[in-house]
């Protein structure tokens, strides 16, 4: 009986020891949880602050046509690129056409960045992707 009591004393020692149940042992960095980007997150104006592509503008709004959706017009080099898109994951992403073609050829993704930056990656369906700096204009 001494013997079975000797047991449970040094396995609740040891249990009582263990990494698993002392927090402060955790040596792990502490996970940290963002936020998913909403329509406000990309909704605006922005400019385009890649050096060698200036005068590029970007508009985000909500349509009031579908929940969700949001429009999108890129202009630059005098040819505007109009869309429609949704937020997927933590980046909104827009199928564009053309401004008076009906097909869209390309597609466009937008990731939030470091200080309140857009990136932006313009996907022609033929040809190279572009990628670009934004920042808010106010």
């Amino acid at each position: 009986m001494i013997r079975w009591m000797s047991v449970a004393v040094v396995v609740s020692s040891v249990a009582g020891c263990s990494s698993t149940t002392n927090p402060a042992s955790d040596t792990s960095p502490p996970e940290t949880v963002t936020a998913a980007p909403t329509a406000t997150t990309f909704a605006g104006v922005w400019r385009c602050v890649t050096p060698s592509l200036e005068f590029i503008r970007l508009t985000v709004a909500s349509t009031s046509s579908e929940i969700g959706v949001l429009a999108s017009r890129l202009t630059f080099s005098g040819v505007a690129w109009e869309g429609t898109g949704r937020i997927q994951g933590d980046s909104f992403v827009s199928s564009m056409a053309v401004v008076g073609y009906s097909k869209a050829t390309a597609v466009m993704v937008a990731r939030t960045g470091d200080g309140g930056t857009l990136s932006v990656q313009m996907r022609p369906a033929a040809g190279a992707t572009t990628a670009m700096s934004f920042v808010r204009e106010y």
